[in-house]
């Protein structure tokens, strides 16, 4: 688990996985998290069984390349993910995030970026690639606020980087 002011990020294991396939109310009797991610826990139990898979065929990626539920402290409400999508090739990794809406605004993902960069800092990452949408400008002022840099737009998507030294 991962601590920051205001939140915590803890890795998604298979059985955490098997919770959510059964329910928000069995993913909290289980682990007393309220699950308010919106889309990013709630998705297609296709796409959770990918996941769990993925966590089976490669344990070596567990903790740092799997997803991250963003969860805030005091009301132990998960409300997004943050991840870094692969293990780190010569310290080099991509990272994703997904929030619910409605906690927009309050620099919650903002907080968990700093805090997982300072993880992969840790474990060895050196740099750290983004990516998003032309339009998704609070996406955009998330990366900012963490120091990464825009070096390439084509238009649709442009793509950001970051050094951890």
């Amino acid at each position: 688990m991962i601590d920051s002011e205001r939140l915590f990020l803890l890795p998604i294991d298979a059985n955490m996985i098997d919770a959510l396939l059964m329910g928000d109310d069995v993913f909290f009797s289980k682990y007393g998290y309220i699950n308010d991610g919106g889309e990013y826990l709630n998705p297609s139990p296709e796409y959770l069984h990918k996941i769990k898979a993925r966590l089976i065929e490669h344990p070596e990626e567990y903790p740092l390349a799997v997803d991250q539920l963003i969860i805030l402290k005091d009301s132990k409400t998960v409300i997004g993910t943050i991840y870094y999508k692969k293990l780190p090739n010569y310290g080099a990794t991509e990272v994703g995030y997904g929030m619910n809406p409605k906690y927009e605004g309050h620099g919650y993902m903002t907080e968990a970026l700093n805090v997982l960069l300072e993880y992969g800092k840790s474990m060895g990452v050196t740099i750290v690639f983004a990516e998003t949408s032309c339009r998704n400008f609070k996406s955009q002022n998330v990366l900012d606020r963490n120091g990464f840099i825009a070096y390439k737009e084509d238009g649709q998507i442009m793509w950001f980087s970051k050094m951890l030294l």
